[in-house]
């Protein structure tokens, strides 16, 4: 069996419950190929029509301040088109829990687009190793 696509990345991800993306997480006690100590969070597109193994990204990776042990795409928003492709949740190693809306991250360079980050919840002391 071969590769059907890839990304150079060492992360945990999640996929979209509604579209054809697939978001990954700088993952905590990794190191990749650059020894980079940045941690982001960015959104690919699964194109399966592509021949390409590659993966294109879908936006601009967005900054984190810690790197994520559990990444989670849930429809909250959905119903209300409030967040037209769900919600992104990241359990983080400094305890916190970011939202993110997807299709700010996805629009990114339009004039549409605003602050991809919904929320920042701080109740853990420690690194938030699970989330459903």
């Amino acid at each position: 069996m071969g590769v059907v696509k890839t990304v150079e990345r060492s992360a945990t991800v999640a996929f979209s419950p509604t579209a054809s993306y697939l978001a990954a997480g700088t993952m905590a006690g990794a190191i990749d190929l650059s020894f980079s100590a940045n941690a982001c969070l960015e959104i690919f597109k699964l194109d399966y029509r592509s021949s390409s193994t590659e993966m294109p990204s879908a936006g601009a990776s967005v900054a984190t301040s810690e790197r994520f042990h559990r990444l989670v795409w849930g429809t909250t928003g959905l119903e209300s088109n409030t967040h037209p492709l769900g919600i992104i949740a990241g359990g983080l190693v400094d305890g916190v829990v970011n939202l993110w809306d997807p299709s700010q991250i996805i629009n990114s360079g339009s004039d549409e687009a605003g602050d991809p980050l919904v929320a920042k919840l701080q109740k853990h002391t420690g690194p938030v190793k699970g989330l459903e």
